[in-house]
């Protein structure tokens, strides 16, 4: 679980740099816009995922016998 969080957060990180240099040519629009929000949700869904991922992997190796 923990790698998924690290790939949202290079994914977030990836699209707030793309978004910035968007809005440095282009000045803001609509599509700058969701690029904002989606790396924000991808921050968010990042953060979770590697809060979660300590415990979800001890249940996962618990399972297995």
């Amino acid at each position: 679980m923990q790698k998924r969080g690290f790939i949202c957060f290079g994914l977030a990180v990836l699209l707030v740099v793309v978004a910035a240099i968007s809005i440095d040519l282009d000045g803001a629009n609509v599509l700058t816009l969701i690029m904002l929000a989606a790396a924000a949700l991808l921050f968010i869904i990042g953060f979770i995922l590697v809060g979660l991922g300590p415990r979800t992997d001890k249940q996962g190796k618990r399972a297995q016998p």
